[in-house]
């Protein structure tokens, strides 16, 4: 079924304008008595039904507010340092589809890539727009959001004060397991770039009260740890059923 976020709850007929209107209207070719979800993008859905299908969008008729069942009870922030080539895009539309609350891009010392401020808004922008897309697609009640890319140690400083860090590092030996027995509140998941965190990056994260954690005695990719870091948690934390 077609999802659509919008900015407000929506009274009994509301019109779905914009992009968003006219994708329904041109792109999806909706018709009278189908269907649609609109969501107020703060985890509120309304089923609704299309009435009247106009050139700049649709005219739905909404029914009543229901709980989107799709959010998490625990909001997992996936902090990348920033890979090569496009495989943040990948990590940023698989992560939502799990169930990110949201994603910050980081910049350590072994990253290869550096982004000048035009750029770093340019990357954001466009990543946003694929975290909206993975959210609809995937019947997400919030469009997570992506964080302008800083330095590790400004993230680290910032998510020790919101919430718990959890920082994996290839020579760690504590399991996430065990760590997430006494972790509680919201969580900023720390994954180092294609050559891993340093030593002293891992020494600083340490220093903030993180505990410093594997993934197991297989090395991961970059873009492949984050998805096995979230998964995990939102599996141990019971917001997955399998």
């Amino acid at each position: 079924m077609p999802r659509f976020f919008i900015d407000t709850a929506p009274g009994a007929a509301y019109f779905l304008g914009g992009d968003e209107g006219r994708h329904g209207a041109r792109s999806l070719r909706l018709r009278p008595g189908e269907e649609v979800t609109l969501c107020d993008g703060r985890g509120t859905d309304y089923p609704s039904v299309v009435e009247r299908v106009e050139d700049g969008g649709l005219w739905l008729q909404v029914g009543q507010p229901v709980p989107n069942p799709a959010e998490p009870a625990v909001r997992v922030t996936v902090c990348q340092c920033l890979p090569k080539g496009d495989k943040l895009d990948t990590v940023a539309q698989k992560a939502v589809e799990l169930g990110a609350h949201a994603l910050w891009p980081v910049e350590s010392a072994r990253c290869v890539v550096r982004l000048d401020p035009k750029q770093s808004a340019k990357k954001t922008a466009r990543l946003q727009r694929i975290a909206l897309e993975a959210a609809k697609q995937s019947g997400r009640g919030i469009v997570p959001r992506v964080r302008e890319p800083i330095p590790l140690g400004q993230a680290l400083e910032e998510a020790s004060q919101e919430g718990t860090i959890l920082f994996f590092y290839e020579r760690a030996t504590c399991s996430l397991k065990q760590a997430l027995q006494s972790v509680a509140g919201d969580i900023y998941v720390f994954i180092g770039p294609e050559g891993g965190f340093a030593p002293e990056e891992a020494a600083l994260a340490e220093s903030l009260g993180a505990p410093v954690l594997t993934l197991g005695p297989r090395i991961l990719r970059t873009e492949t740890a984050p998805l096995a870091a979230l998964a995990a948690i939102l599996y141990e934390k019971g917001c997955m059923e399998w």
